[in-house]
């Protein structure tokens, strides 16, 4: 059975929609021919009538032509009146057929997310005819009227499938001329299915059966748990579908992208605790698809597999064996521990270090299995010190200094994730900046397993398969931590809060007043109470920067990060600066960050850590040199560019030690060393340091006495 969206769009009047088309009228949802009104569903639905009207769907239809953003995003598309053959008719309104025009005459409404009624308005209600209603309607009759309504066009509340593929049709906003010429958000922010069903819940039809239709029969656990799955399902279908459409780099492809990434992991999440056989297919699925530009086909392939594996577990579970994910659906903090999952050992380390780094926590980047292998000759995660013993081994050096979760200061309040930000209308500008700059990659490097972040993390003491997980210290510089998802898998790299300051709390309170009253504003002033950074303050934005820029924990010195001791922190603003009225100048910012790094410190001098590897071969004798990059393409210039650098440096670290020829015992000789390894340019001190390192021991075990060598 296809997917209902169809490669992303409804069918109307017999033709597919697209996504940018030549007329705007193609841009419904429904046929607008076929639109009967909220007020013909009012008749007999009463209370869900009144519910409705008092919902931002309804209320819509007044307000958002007025509103600041919409009339700049109509104005950015050339569209003159919204409610008039515009493409905000789709998803913000309900539209018919006038004069050859279409016309808005509600919000979304019934028909949004019911289908278009003029086809089974009078179906859905003939309950047998003259002296039948809901009463006394015959089992037979009720299942033939179920099935002539849906085969008309309605999608029935008790068809959870269909009814929430309308929902994420709009809310995914999959329109890439309205995102990157229009500046609309990319999709609702943090869409959650469940959370939002509480906001529009008007089931009254049990109510009206039993008594007089005045009583919501809420959603049981059961069903609310089939819900929360099959949300997060139709997230990552409808994502996938958008980037399927994608024509060029931009906002929306980006976005639509992290979209994928974020539903997988929460699909992840979903699987790990009902283990069910599709989603474990739908992980499968997503696992094996390369989510980027121009790949259509498989794309919308891809998406039609995951749209049919959820309908598959909606047809297999009633959601009574659910019951673990009622914290999720509670939107309840969730720690999900492995318990049978047994630490590796980790190369490098000495016994109080491995005691230290032990954790009862998950594995959200892999699988118990997996078998990831740091760069420089050291063994597979997995394997211990006897699978390895026939191969003679240089001695590990462990790192210096204490295992640490965090190396910032903890803020007080809650992290709510770059999408509620990107979700807002005001910030256009400001996504559109984050999406192409290197923040928003850097947690790229972790996901992909790039050999150089798995060695460091090997020697620091975290497995790569938990380095990009919330609770390790790579993602509390590298990567957002959403509040309640510490021990997962991060979704995004360095996010607005990452600079902002967590939001939970000022993030009503900081929209509050008008804008025209900067700095004054009093939302603004109290937004800085309630964790808000006052990054228009030299001081302020240079404690920020420097607190991941500027490295002085001993550990990950020793472990080989770089300090970023050199980092130009004057020209990274230049390439920051996406609020202009809040610039600062040259000399300011000069001294608060010479004073910020000042206060920091030195850099500590410590000794260079060492992962196990072989020992030094004979010119000619094999071995092939580590691979160049981690499991994946990278996104960006930032990210290639930083990945092959340490690549190259990688691989003539391993040539440096093996390709040295060995004299003959007793025989004075001049050294035929190899040249030394090119230095990359944006090569740091420690590697270069490192570099001298190997380069010393290499000497050493040319000239050492056989007894000696390493």
């Amino acid at each position: 059975m296809p997917s209902l969206f169809l490669c992303g769009f409804l069918l109307v009047g017999g033709g597919a929609l697209q996504a940018q088309g030549p007329s705007l009228i193609e841009l419904t949802a429904e046929d607008p021919a076929k639109i009967e009104s909220p007020e013909a569903c009012g008749e007999c639905h009463i209370s869900e009538y009144d519910v409705w009207k008092k919902t931002t769907h309804a209320t819509g239809f007044k307000t958002l032509h007025r509103r600041q953003e919409a009339t700049e995003i109509a104005e950015r598309m050339g569209v003159s009146l919204l409610k008039r053959d515009s493409p905000c008719i789709r998803c913000h309104y309900t539209a018919v057929e006038a004069k050859e025009q279409l016309r808005a005459v509600a919000g979304v409404s019934c028909e949004s997310c019911h289908g278009a009624g003029k086809d089974w308005i009078n179906i859905h209600n003939d309950y047998g005819g003259k002296g039948f209603d809901h009463t006394n309607e015959t089992p037979e009759h009720r299942a033939q009227r179920l099935e002539r309504s849906r085969a008309a066009g309605m999608r029935r509340p008790s068809d959870l499938y269909p009814v929430v593929a309308s929902c994420y049709t709009c809310h995914s906003v999959p329109f890439e001329e309205l995102v990157n010429v229009g500046g609309h958000p990319a999709g609702s922010g943090d869409f959650e299915l469940v959370a939002r069903y509480q906001q529009i819940q008007h089931n009254f039809l049990q109510s009206l059966i039993e008594g007089d239709g005045t009583i919501n029969r809420d959603r049981t656990p059961q069903e609310l748990r089939l819900m929360y799955v099959v949300g997060r399902a139709l997230e990552a279908e409808s994502a996938l579908r958008g980037v399927a459409e994608a024509t060029e780099k931009g906002t929306y492809a980006s976005a639509m992208i992290r979209r994928v990434r974020l539903a997988t992991n929460e699909l992840r999440t979903i699987e790990r605790l009902v283990q069910a056989p599709q989603l474990t297919s739908i992980l499968a699925t997503l696992r094996q698809a390369r989510v980027g530009l121009d790949n259509r086909p498989a794309l919308l392939q891809t998406a039609d597999a995951v749209g049919e594996l959820a309908r598959q577990f909606l047809a297999s579970y009633d959601g009574s064996t659910l019951a673990t994910l009622d914290p999720l659906v509670r939107g309840e903090v969730v720690d999900i521990v492995d318990e049978d999952v047994d630490e590796p050992e980790i190369a490098g380390q000495s016994p109080q270090d491995a005691a230290a780094s032990t954790h009862d926590i998950s594995v959200t980047g892999g699988g118990p299995g997996r078998d990831a292998t740091a760069v420089g000759g050291s063994r597979p995660i997995g394997a211990t010190a006897a699978s390895s013993a026939a191969a003679p081994t240089i001695a590990a050096v462990p790192a210096v200094g204490e295992i640490k979760k965090r190396i910032r200061p903890t803020s007080q309040h809650g992290v709510v994730g770059p999408s509620t930000c990107t979700g807002c209308h005001r910030h256009g500008p400001q996504n559109e900046w984050w999406f192409g700059d290197a923040h928003y990659r850097s947690a790229d490097r972790f996901f992909e397993e790039d050999p150089k972040a798995v060695q460091i993390a090997r020697l620091y003491g975290i497995r790569p398969d938990r380095m990009s997980r919330g609770d390790q210290v790579c993602m509390d510089c590298h990567g957002t931590v959403v509040s309640g998802k510490e021990k997962r898998e991060v979704g995004d790299g360095v996010g607005c809060e990452s600079c902002h300051g967590a939001a939970a709390d000022y993030l009503e309170p900081h929209q509050e007043g008008e804008p025209e009253l900067g700095l004054q504003r009093p939302g603004y002033q109290k937004a800085l109470q309630l964790g808000m950074a006052k990054l228009r303050d030299a001081e302020v934005r240079a404690k920020v920067c420097t607190g991941c820029h500027y490295i002085t924990e001993p550990r990950l010195i020793s472990a080989g990060h770089p300090s970023g001791r050199e980092h130009d922190y004057i020209e990274g603003m230049a390439t920051i600066e996406h609020w202009p009225e809040s610039s600062l100048g040259d000399p300011e910012l000069r001294n608060a960050f010479a004073a910020a790094l000042q206060r920091r410190g030195a850099v500590p001098q410590v000794r260079l850590a060492r992962l196990a590897g072989p020992a030094p071969q004979a010119a000619g004798t094999g071995g092939s040199p580590p691979a160049a990059s981690g499991g994946g393409s990278r996104r960006g210039s930032g990210a290639e560019s930083a990945g092959a650098g340490s690549s190259r440096t990688s691989t003539v670290r391993r040539s440096a030690r093996a390709s040295l020829p060995q004299r003959p015992a007793g025989e004075a000789s001049q050294l035929d060393l190899p040249p030394f390894p090119e230095i990359a340019e944006d090569a740091s001190i420690e590697e270069v340091l490192r570099l001298l390192e190997q380069r010393l021991e290499a000497l050493y075990g040319a000239t050492a006495p056989e007894g000696n060598k390493p």
